[in-house]
């Protein structure tokens, strides 16, 4: 089932979607987190170093290991390499306008709502199939996520949720608290009511609110604020932790066979 299709049956059933950002340039790294169980990996340009090339070993991955893939960009023009290459959707950092979410709609949609390069890709069978046919499908199934990480976005963010052809408000708590000039506290509660009122807007339009809860206290108030898609942060945190934990617990161990 596909991320947007799984998203639609979200309003009907209480179920959750969780996903988790994958910022190693490596096609394993998605398969892991394919294995492990996520509903979606997004792979993160913003914050690294990960090449076109790269890029698609990793979306190819998602696909042979069944897992819909999201590609957060750091430049524009990454948007048709990425949809073409198979990812379900963008996310597209640092929205703060009406002018930047139609631009976001334009770039990831084919007509009516935008104007999305057409070729013949992976999606047609690299023209197997007919290309209206992808064309039409492609719509219907790619997301356009809108990152919401400044007091700008903030105050417009009914605005932003009320386009069409955005699909997510995806919060940007780390950068919203420096534009609050409170960096790094994201639970400051300053920060917690502008993401609040983030979620918010989205609700009102009939969108949804993506959370990236960093305490369990933070997803336990997403949850019960009516909150069902989560990105619980990204692999490498993780695998350092659990590294961490590895190495503690063996040493902890030594301690006890020393005395």
């Amino acid at each position: 089932m596909r991320l947007k299709e799984k998203l639609l049956k979200l309003k009907n059933q209480d179920r959750l979607i969780y996903g988790l950002s994958c910022a190693t340039p490596a096609a394993l790294s998605v398969e892991l987190i394919s294995a492990a169980g996520y509903d979606f990996v997004t792979i993160d340009l913003e914050h690294t170093l990960i090449g076109p090339e790269q890029l698609c070993f990793m979306l190819l991955a998602a696909r042979a290991s069944g897992i819909p893939a999201l590609v957060k960009i750091a430049a524009m023009h990454q948007v048709f390499q990425a949809l073409d290459a198979g990812a379900e959707g963008i996310i597209f950092p640092r929205i703060a306008s009406v002018r930047d979410a139609k631009a976001a709609v334009k770039l990831c949609h084919f007509f009516p709502l935008g104007e999305r390069g057409l070729n013949s890709t992976w999606h047609s069978h690299y023209g197997r199939y007919g290309m209206l046919e992808a064309m039409n499908e492609a719509n219907r199934r790619t997301l356009v996520v809108a990152m919401i990480e400044d007091q700008v976005g903030v105050a417009q963010a009914n605005a932003i949720a009320a386009i069409e052809g955005i699909d997510i408000l995806l919060e940007g708590a780390a950068d919203l608290s420096q534009s609050l000039g409170l960096p790094w506290q994201t639970r400051h509660p300053r920060v917690k009511a502008a993401l609040s009122s983030v979620r918010q807007a989205a609700q009102r339009s009939g969108k949804h609110f993506c959370a990236l809860p960093r305490t369990l206290d933070d997803y336990d108030t997403s949850y019960q604020n009516g909150v069902r898609m989560f990105m619980l942060g990204d692999e490498r945190g993780i695998a350092r932790r659990a590294m961490t934990a590895h190495l503690e617990q063996h040493r902890a161990r030594h301690v006890i066979n020393a005395k």
